[in-house]
């Protein structure tokens, strides 16, 4: 152990421990010590203390205050809890219930389950807790209306594109350094004199004494502050609160995405007859109609009439033409289909069809004889088969596809769906063409995209129909066609089509559409007029199971014929019509009127026929029978089908129709419903008498069939019912609990017929089996259900005389159903697992029976109850304070039912009542709560016993019922095995409804306000006791096996316990948390695990999320040993807490502490402040992932006591705050622990001084890190990233320790990091609207601005408490730091006036401690000033301006002198100007003449030399900022930068600490080789200082580094006159001493190692050692020697290897370049840059500056004629130049180094001839050798210097052959002897020197220059040259092929004699060449003559300076 946490010991924690000394120094007793984990008491903070008997501790100590808000702190309110009954709202105008009649049982309990009020549990505070924090909710906005706007300089800098073009600008005017030179002081004084000064802050300069300085910027302060700091605090990022439990949604009937469809015209070619339409949709996918038929009538009123006699008048329901369309599971795979119908007519449907494709309107008056010929015989039709239909066309509209292109076109724009005519169609090919292929290709892409809610609304045309095959009218032929439209090339399109135009509007349902008809014809609210066109909302057939619970009654029956055999039926029967009856009898007269009509029909009919198929022995039928069912059905109840053949054709003696067959379908079989699909036979004959209790499948005698009594007919028959449930284990369930309430044996069930005496283990056996029942049908009768199990549970039914208990079968079966529900319906869970429907059930549905206040029936609250209900006490002691159920009156002529006991009558309830005391109410009502509350005494159990034994006389059983939180918490507790664990696995369900039994059970026993500890029996309480205790134990046995089911559990529980804090006795609730508590430490204890950690502070979390936390942890308990404790809190434990001496001290540090009593009396915030300790404690092992978790628990709470309105009063705060005083010590104690993450943690210690006004010792690095926490991130920047104050820095923490490998760390970490991805904020930022935006700006800003000026007021109350003692210094100097801290973080406007009125009184009270003690300080607060003098808002300029003319005048008053500010002030601003971004000059100008004025203004002063001071030093500081602004405007431009900072390093240099400034700025902004130049120089030339000193050892001035850099003279040169060493104090810096020098040589020699200057090492190294030598210092000098070494070794080893810089020539062309035109420099590049990779980069970047067009690169290297430049255009030379030495040179130049170093001339050639061309022959071709010299030696801290000296050479071509052959021959020596020899390389220059195919090559030069001696004298010697240089070149040839003969192998031996013979032939060719001499050169010497200016020394030499 003590390895592994050996770091945590290494933490330092000095300050902290001061700080506590200091408290114990001041209050005594000894400090909390975390290390140790234990507090004064020896409990150790991991072990729980005992909790205080809060009821005891009431009693014992009665409030002082008799009202007031510290009053109701004491207790919790009287209406904390109120039970209400609320009416459910009904969303049709009437409410659909039965028909009143002889309805069963049954159907009344669901019709009650339907309409009964919701029954709600209301606690009425319970917004007020943590789980509902106004700060995590939007009601934070309302707390944050009318906050000023905070003014921060971030958000006043200009918009970051519109500053990006300033800079852009300032690019373009470009400078070169040179040709700006500095403006004059003359200059600088008068343009300062003319800016204008800020306003001058009144009274600054009158000598005001401190302390009402002090009073008056208090008061400033005061002003106008916002109270609550935490509605201005961003809620912290977390998901869902743990501890919020949402109110179930309000159980309502189920709706998926709703469609309105208005069908809004019909239209044929010819309009001869009514036309009959229907719409339903279809999903292919599920081969599944899904949703009831809509049928509507678009005829006219003429069509209309031809029907008049058949449809007498038309009901208004049926003349809908729009209909709302609910779809749950919307996919690609559903289609709208259409039908058309028409009156059935002589012919088939080609034939009937044929007029419709033949006829065109357009031909209508050339046809009009034959149209009228139709109309004729068409209403001829009408008049006699007016009620009979045929099919006649259809269409279908793949619906998604309108849904995805209505979403990309107008509203409502017309889709027009047809093709064109020649090619006949299918309804939605028209799509393609609008949206392309893209809506067909979607249908692939699964369901995502298939959102019914948001698309635009479409009109759609529908032109095309087909139609209908009288052979294929099945569904599934149907599905068929609908598959094949999908596919592109379509049967369906090659059929001719019927054309028509339809049109239907498609849109979204809105939310409340008017003039709304449900399924079963109820108008929906809002229905204005009832003579307004209704629309119907059509039934939904969901595809797949929908779970949710009935709510209304509805009770429909859909019969769907679907074919019919009659191929081996005898006799006519063709044209065949289906009569469909609903009889509740055997008479015609029994035919009930339910069926609805279809459309312009009568609302209900007693019969339907279905359409005719004309000649078809076997039709298929696609008819739909809707049936309104009766409520109760009888088993008379039945389906009647009658078979007609109709006659077409009118033949006389022949009737209309003829019946054909006969057959039924009984409703009830053995008592359920019957439904499904029926093959049935068919009677030729009427069915005998009583034939409707049968079966059409029982052979009835006598009978004729047809086919033999087959089956022929097939039939579906569907029901929407929510009064049957169409599930045999819940129908034998409720048929034998109904059974119970009737007292009706035997009962039958099936086949079954249950008598009395067997119908106990029917009943339990049925119980059971509801595990085996559907799902489906168990959710939809949920709530009946679950009531039923409840009622068996409280109300064990008597049977046979004797008493079952039920109680642990409906346990185990609720159990069961609840988990089923879980498990199969997991989307339906909040984040709690909780089952929405069970909540909802809970919330809503569940009461007590016999407990509701309106029940007027008799019996358990309308549950069904009834006398059979017998009630058993489980003990003597138990409450009697509930009535006994009234009985039903039975007629006692029953003989099944005259032995049984039943409930007492009236006058056994009067005998009850007079023996209790008081009088019941008839129906099982309480008293009102007015009576009096004396039965709630003690003395209750003695009449309750008197009662009992009176009632058992009378009726041998006892009266009292179960309550069901007894039975409940009885039948868990005793509960084992599978039946256990599904009540553990679905606790919340169990725990939530014995919750709300308890208050159902208190608020009708009217014992919500009496003393808690008489409200519950002992039986009880220890049920309770031993189910939490079990509990806890499974959570900690199995939560590393099961963690999801433990998190469940864990979360149960707490919110069980916080239920139990508002209705038990509290002590006790307590006790339970420290069960819980003592078990998780026990195990906590045995393995250090954060999951068990993070589950406890889940518990803790959601236990103090209670509304009335604070009330609990008895906020007024004074730490004092209670006067009478309960047996809990010991008379030892008292007295072991030290409290009997000083007792008023240990009081105080008790309040500091987490000590025992203060745990014991403020028990929650005890424990949660004893968990945030134990967590961050520094060697708590694992458990840094839950740093984060306990820190948002304190700062939910503390969020929520800030905005709670029960704590506004200041005083209520400061007992609020107490609760929280050891929260100090905590955060001090774990300071390194919390890394930068602290600060969100600190606001809380602040916020304590807030609420609590208590002048608290606090440490100051707390307020330091506060700061950084509350820094305000910039309008700009916060859309981007909203404040996250712990997950950023909790994660750069979690990198130094991360929780060791436990499954919950990693899943926390996950969770954390999501949050910070860029996605996310990009996301967030995307989301927020600009009011959004600007809200949220508004809101950070006061925050800022809050939390600063909080800070400030406590560094006000340290500064006043510590003032007056010894050891304020050190304090003082930690204030100044925080202040300083605050000055540098991006504060507002505000806050900085009130800061730096701080900081001056600060300043004017000790100014010793500025200038004497925090030197550094001083710098750092000049910086601060300076800084905000630059401002753009002008009360920061005031403020910042005046302070630091203050600190000026302070600094002269301590010293006639303010050397220390002046020089400050002048570091500071080279520092400012250096590294802010958005530093601007104008403003800090005006704050310079603010201070000027201020020094004019300055009366006292005036005498004294203080004012020329302070002008000189503006004026100094002016001159800098002008010189310094230049650099701001070319920060994007390295080298001209470095130009300048150059020059101005230069001027500032009588301020030399500056250089160490620049130099640290250039090391950080240049790679490392320039550097260490920088380093090099900077360090070389300031050491001239060192001259002054008188050691011999030291070097002289600047002459001893001369050997490292030859620039190093002439730039010391410029400093050596400045500086007087001794002035003011300027040479005191740490670099001013040897050891300083030391230290800057060892980096300078490690600068020039890094970049490869091995040689500059030594030199170096050579100042050093005599340094060390003298101070005898053999371990520097070893090491050094070790370097040494180290770089003359790789020296060694990198010998042709290294490579330092490549050098180029820039010239600059151009007046767009400013002063850089005509500018040239010689650029250093890194090694092998080649000349594209320097242009490229040039001239992108001037390029970027002026436009890419503006700039062009010179491509040669010849002189430039600017006169022939674009004058609009940049104009950019680039050339290679190379190191040029003069042949002296060459000497010292030896080694490539040399070559590299100390570089000032360079090179390069540009070739040309006389006629202007580059290249020529060779005998005109010239060469221009360009020499130029710079201004400094390369390698410099410039990586560009400029070209001060220019020399040009031009070259005759005879030289230029000259310098060529002298090239080849110097390569050729060079090939051959290279060592070690390389062959390719010797071969590749001997083919170019002999090879045959060289152009140009030697011979040509040979043959064109020494073939003829020239004419001109003075080219003798070149000449001459030429040929010397030929025979060297001859010689150099014959030795590099005598080398490669000794190199090649075999194989190369004919290449080498190939070479030998072109030698030999080139050897031949020259010689006669080589021989000519010319004679006049070997003349006797003459006279010397006087111009000895021969073309070698002066030829065409031209000097450009």
């Amino acid at each position: 152990m003590a390895e592994r946490r050996a770091f945590a010991q290494k933490i330092s924690r000095t300050v902290a421990a001061e700080v506590r000394k200091q408290i114990a120094g001041q209050y005594g007793g000894s400090p909390q010590l975390l290390k140790n984990l234990s507090v004064g008491g020896n409990i150790p903070l991991t072990e729980a203390v005992e909790p205080v008997d809060f009821e005891e501790y009431l009693i014992t100590h009665p409030p002082l205050i008799e009202s007031g808000p510290l009053r109701d702190l004491i207790e919790f309110p009287p209406d904390d809890i109120e039970v209400l009954y609320t009416p459910r709202e009904c969303r049709t105008l009437g409410q659909d219930v039965p028909e009143e009649g002889e309805n069963d049982s049954h159907v009344r309990d669901c019709t009650r389950s339907y309409t009964e009020d919701w029954a709600i549990v209301n606690r009425k505070y319970h917004k007020l807790g943590t789980a509902f924090n106004p700060n995590t909710l939007d009601k934070q906005k309302e707390r944050q209306r009318g906050l000023p706007k905070q003014v921060f300089e971030s958000d006043e800098l200009p918009d970051h594109s519109s500053y990006q073009d300033d800079q852009d600008d300032l690019k373009r005017r470009s400078m070169s350094i040179d040709d700006t030179p500095r403006g004059s002081w003359a200059c600088s004084i008068f343009d300062l004199k003319n800016s204008q000064p800020d306003a001058l802050l009144p009274h600054l300069l009158d000598r005001v004494p401190n302390e009402e300085i002090d009073r008056h910027n208090e008061d400033q302060r005061k002003s106008n502050r916002h109270r609550e700091l935490f509605a201005l605090h961003p809620a912290l990022d977390e998901d869902e609160p743990i501890e919020r439990h949402c109110v179930p949604d309000v159980p309502k009937e189920h709706f998926g995405q709703r469609l309105l469809v208005k069908c809004l015209s019909l239209k044929f070619e010819i309009e001869i007859e009514p036309i009959f339409a229907s719409l339903a949709l279809y999903d292919i996918k599920e081969k599944k109609r899904i949703s009831e038929n809509f049928y509507f009538d678009l005829n006219s009123e003429q069509t209309k009439a031809m029907l008049r006699p058949h449809i007498p008048s038309a009901a208004i329901s049926t003349l809908a033409r729009s209909a709302v369309f609910s779809i749950t599971y919307p996919s690609q795979d559903v289609f709208l289909v259409i039908k058309l119908e028409k009156v059935l007519q002589q012919g088939d449907i080609g034939e009937c069809a044929e007029p419709y494709m033949v006829f065109k309107e357009s031909d209508a008056a050339k046809n009009k004889e034959k149209l009228e010929k139709l109309r004729s015989q068409s209403e001829q039709f009408c008049q006699r088969l007016g009620r009979y239909r045929m099919p006649f066309a259809w269409t279908a509209i793949h619906l998604m596809n309108i849904v995805n292109s209505a979403g990309s076109l107008e509203r409502d724009t017309e889709l027009d769906m047809g093709l064109s005519e020649r090619k006949g169609s299918w309804s939605e090919r028209r799509n393609s063409s609008i949206v392309g292929r893209r809506s067909l290709e979607r249908t692939t892409s699964g369901d995502e995209s298939c959102s019914l809610t948001s698309f635009r609304p479409a009109t759609l045309t529908v032109t095309n129909f087909f139609k209908q095959e009288g052979d294929r009218l099945s569904d599934e032929d149907l599905y068929k066609f609908l598959a094949d439209m999908r596919r592109p090339s379509s049967v369906l399109r090659r059929l001719r089509p019927i054309t028509a135009q339809l049109k239907i509007d498609i849109s979204p349902a809105p939310e409340n559409p008017h003039y709304c008809l449900t399924p079963d014809l109820l108008q929906v609210m809002p229905y204005p007029d009832s003579r307004v066109r209704p629309t119907k909302e059509i039934l939904e057939f969901p595809a797949r199971d929908i779970y949710v619970p009935n709510t209304t009654y509805r009770n429909l029956l859909y019969v769907n014929p679907q074919s019919l055999n009659f191929a081996n039926r005898q006799g006519s029967a063709r044209n065949i019509t289906v009569k469909v009856q609903f009889m509740n009898g055997e008479d015609p007269s029994n035919a009930m009127p339910v069926i609805f009509g279809k459309s312009s029909c009568a609302e209900y009919s007693k019969e339907a026929y279905t359409a005719v198929v004309y000649h078809n022995r076997s039709p298929d039928f696609h008819d739909e029978v809707k049936i309104k069912l009766p409520a109760s059905l009888t088993d008379h109840h039945h389906i009647l089908f009658t078979f007609y053949h109709v006659s077409c054709q009118q033949k006389q003696n022949t009737p209309l129709e003829t019946p054909v067959g006969y057959t039924w379908i009984p409703m009830l079989q053995n008592g359920r419903l019957r439904t499904g699909h029926f093959c049935l036979p068919v009677s030729l004959e009427k069915p005998p008498q009583s034939y409707s209790v049968l079966s059409p499948d029982v052979p009835l005698p006598g009978m004729k069939w047809v086919d033999n009594h087959r089956g022929v007919f097939n039939v579906e028959v569907v029901a929407a019912s929510t009064i049957h449930t169409q599930d045999q284990f819940l129908d034998k369930f409720f048929a034998l609990v109904h059974a119970l309430d009737e007292h009706m044996f035997p009962v039958r069930i099936g086949d079954m017929r249950i008598m009395e005496n067997n119908l106990e283990a029917e009943l339990k056996s049925s119980i059971a089996a509801l595990n085996s029942s559907q799902l489906e049908p168990v959710v939809r009768f949920l709530h009946l259900l679950l009531d039923k199990l409840v009622l068996l549970m409280v109300r064990p039914p008597v049977i046979a005389g004797q008493i079952v208990n039920l109680g642990q079968a409906s346990f185990e079966v609720m159990a069961s159903i609840v988990n089923r529900l879980h498990k199969y319906l997991d989307t339906s869970q909040d984040m709690h697992g909780r089952n929405s429907l069970l909540s909802s059930y809970i919330h809503y549905v569940f009461r007590l029976p016999n407990m509701d206040p309106n029940s007027p029936s008799p019996g358990p609250g309308g549950l069904g109850g009834s006398v059979h209900y017998a009630t058993m006490a489980r003990s003597s002691v138990r409450p009697s304070s509930l009535n006994l159920n009234r009985s039903r009156s039975l007629s006692n002529s029953n003989p099944d039912i005259s032995g049984t006991p039943t409930s007492p009558d009236d006058e056994v309830r009067s005998i009850i009542g007079s023996k209790v005391g008081r009088d019941p109410i008839p129906g099982g009502q309480e008293p009102p709560p007015s009576s009096p509350a004396m039965e709630r005494s003690g003395n209750r159990m003695s009449s309750h016993t008197e009662s009992t034994s009176f009632l058992q006389t009378l009726t041998g059983r006892l009266p009292t019922k179960k309550l069901y939180h007894e039975e409940l918490a009885l039948q868990w507790v005793v509960s084992s095995g599978s039946v256990r664990e599904g009540a553990l696995q679905q606790a919340w369900f169990f725990f939530e409804l014995m919750v709300k039994s308890i208050i159902h059970h208190l608020y009708f026993t009217d014992r919500l306000q009496s003393p808690r500890k008489n409200r519950f029996p002992e039986r009880f309480m220890d049920d309770i006791t031993a189910l939490v205790s079990t509990i806890a134990g499974d959570i900690v046995s199995r939560f590393q096996k099961d963690l999801e089911l433990v998190e469940r559990l864990n979360t149960s529980l707490a919110f069980f316990l916080n239920d139990l804090l508002s209705v038990m006795d509290r002590g006790f609730v307590f006790s339970l948390i420290k069960t819980y508590w003592k078990q998780v430490s026990t195990k906590l204890y045995a393995l250090q695990n954060p999951t068990l950690e993070s589950l406890r502070l889940d518990f803790l979390r959601i236990i103090c999320s209670h509304e009335h936390y604070v009330t609990l942890n008895l906020p007024f308990s004074l730490l004092t040993p209670p006067a009478s404790p309960s047996p809990s809190v010991s008379s030892a434990t008292s007295q072991s807490s030290g409290f009997s001496t000083h007792v008023q001290d240990q009081k105080i540090a008790n309040m500091f502490e987490l000590s025992v009593p203060f745990r014991e009396q403020h028990y929650l915030a005890g424990l949660v402040l004893t968990e945030l300790a134990v967590i961050l404690d520094p060697e708590a092992d694992g458990m840094f992932g839950l740093h984060k978790k306990v820190i948002s628990v304190v700062h939910n709470l503390l969020s929520s006591h800030d905005s709670d309105p029960r704590y506004a009063d200041p005083e209520v705060k400061a007992r609020v705050a107490l609760l929280y005083l050891p929260l100090i010590g905590i955060v001090m104690e774990t300071l390194p622990q919390l890394h930068d993450f602290t600060g969100m943690f600190i606001d809380f210690c602040i916020l304590l001084i807030v609420l609590g006004g208590i002048p608290v010792h606090i440490e100051y690095r707390c307020l330091f890190f506060s700061i950084s926490c509350f820094g305000r991130r910039g309008k700009k920047r916060l859309g981007r990233t909203r404040a996250k104050n712990s997950d950023e820095l909790l994660d750069t923490g979690r990198a130094r320790r991360s929780p060791s490998g436990s499954a919950f760390g990693s899943q926390e970490n996950l969770r954390w990091r999501k949050d910070m991805t860029h996605w996310r904020q990009t996301s967030e930022k995307m989301d927020k609207t600009r009011a959004e935006l600007e809200h949220e700006a508004i809101i950070d800003g006061n925050l800022a601005t809050e939390a600063n000026l909080i800070i400030l007021d406590t560094l006000e109350i340290i500064v006043q408490t510590v003032s007056v003692t010894e050891s304020k210094e050190s304090i003082l100097g930690g204030v100044l730091k925080v202040l300083l801290h605050s000055m540098a973080c991006n504060q507002s406007a505000l806050y900085l006036q009130h800061c730096f009125a701080t900081q001056r009184a600060l300043v004017s009270k000790f100014p010793e401690l500025l200038f004497e003690e925090e030197t550094e300080q001083c710098a750092d607060l000049c910086l601060r000033l300076l800084r905000n003098c630059s401002s753009s808002i002008g009360t920061i300029r005031a403020h910042a301006s005046a302070s630091l003319y203050l600190l000026m005048r302070q600094n002269f008053e301590i010293g006639n002198n303010f050397a220390r500010v002046k020089m400050q002030v002048t570091m500071s601003l080279s520092s400012l100007v250096g590294t802010s971004q958005n530093f601007n000059e104008e403003f800090l100008r005006r704050s310079l003449k603010t201070i000027l004025t201020y020094a004019e203004e300055d009366l006292e002063l005036r005498e004294t030399t203080f004012p020329d001071q302070v002008q000189d030093l503006v004026f100094n500081l002016h001159m800098i900022l002008s010189d310094t602004v230049k650099m701001k405007e070319h920060q994007e431009d390295p080298e001209m930068l470095i130009d300048l900072m150059y020059r101005y390093c230069f001027y500032i240099a009588e301020w030399i600490t500056s250089h160490c400034y620049i130099i640290q700025y250039t090391i950080n902004s240049h790679e490392i080789n320039l550097a260490c130049k920088i380093n090099d120089h900077y360090k070389c030339h300031k050491f001239d200082i060192y001259s002054i000193y008188d050691r011999k050892y030291l070097p002289v001035g600047c002459v001893t580094f001369q050997n490292i850099s030859s620039n190093v003279l002439e730039e010391s040169a410029v400093s050596d006159d400045v500086v007087s060493p001794d002035e003011e104090g300027i040479c005191s810096g740490k670099y001013f001493t040897e050891a300083g020098l030391v230290g800057l040589l060892e980096q300078a020699a490690a600068s020039f190692s890094m970049a490869g200057m091995y040689e500059a090492v030594n030199e170096v190294y050579k100042v050093l050692i005599p340094i060390h030598e003298a101070n005898r210092d053999a371990k520097k000098l070893a090491t050094i020697h070790g370097k040494l070494q180290e770089a003359f070794g790789k020296i060694v080893h990198q010998h042709g290897k290294r490579m330092f810089g490549t050098y180029f020539r820039v010239g600059f062309y151009g007046s767009k370049l400013g002063d850089l035109d005509e500018q040239e420099f010689v650029y250093k590049e890194p090694a092998i840059t080649k000349l594209a990779e320097i242009s490229h980069r040039l001239e992108s970047f001037y390029g970027e500056r002026f436009g890419e067009d503006q700039v062009e690169v010179i491509k040669d290297s010849n002189p430039v004629d600017k006169c022939k430049l674009d004058p609009n255009k940049a104009f950019i030379q680039i050339t290679y130049v190379e190191p040029y030495f003069d042949t002296y040179e060459m000497k010292d130049r030896i080694t490539y180094f040399d070559k590299n170093y100390n570089l000032r001339r360079f090179v390069y050639c540009t070739p040309f001839t006389l006629d202007g061309r580059a290249h020529g022959d060779l005998h005109e071709q010239f060469k221009r050798k360009t020499i130029l010299t710079t201004s400094h030696a390369f390698p410099y801290i410039k990586t560009r210097i400029n070209i001060i000296h220019k020399e040009e050479i031009i070259s005759t071509p005879i030289e230029v052959a000259i310098e060529d052959m002298q090239k080849k021959t110097q390569e050729l020596a060079f090939a051959t002897h290279q060592d070690p020899s390389d062959a390719k390389m010797l071969q590749m220059v001997l083919q170019g020197s002999v090879g045959t195919t060289v152009n140009q090559g030697p011979l040509e030069v040979a043959q064109v220059f020494l073939s003829e001696i020239p004419s001109d004298p003075k080219l003798y010697r070149h000449h001459n040259k030429l040929r010397l240089c030929f025979k060297d070149f001859t010689k150099r040839c014959e030795d590099a092929l005598r080398k490669n003969k000794s190199l090649i192998g075999p194989d190369q031996k004919e290449y080498q004699r190939e070479l030998e013979r072109n030698y030999h032939r080139l050897k031949e060719a020259l010689q006669p060449l080589i021989n000519r001499k010319i004679p006049q050169l070997y003349k006797p010497v003459l006279q010397v003559n006087s111009h000895r200016d021969s073309f070698s020394r002066m030829s065409l030499r031209k000097l450009d300076v």
